[in-house]
């Protein structure tokens, strides 16, 4: 079984129209369209399994780019080793930490002008 990743197709699309567009190309074994929770609606992006690797190959290049309901969509194979892969989070650099962290640094003043105030 391989999965595919898409994305870009249109929020109102159903799974019967992305059964019947991928069918051509292989047997689908499953299709998940990620929801937002609050909304119900859908995010845009979504993973469709396909039970041959052939088949999968010939969806992504005939559908990567084509344009569906005027809107161009994205189809290439998932990866799989993302689950593996830990994310890496990036500390924010911002002035603010830097300044509170060295305590005996004196604050420095802040060259820019304030906004103007216009009063009528």
């Amino acid at each position: 079984m391989i999965k595919l990743f898409i994305a870009g197709y249109p929020p109102d699309i159903q799974d019967e129209e992305l059964t019947k567009m991928f069918s051509c190309y292989g047997i689908i074994h499953s299709i998940n369209l990620i929801v937002d929770k609050v909304s119900n609606k859908h995010k845009g992006f979504g993973f469709i399994e396909m039970l041959d690797e052939t088949g999968a190959d010939r969806a992504v290049a005939v559908l990567h780019g084509t344009v569906f309901k005027g809107r161009k969509i994205t189809v290439k194979i998932a990866d799989e080793d993302r689950e593996k892969k830990p994310r890496v989070f990036r500390t924010n650099h911002f002035d603010n930490e830097d300044k509170v962290s060295q305590p005996n640094q004196e604050p420095t003043l802040n060259t820019k002008r304030p906004r103007k105030l216009i009063s009528r």
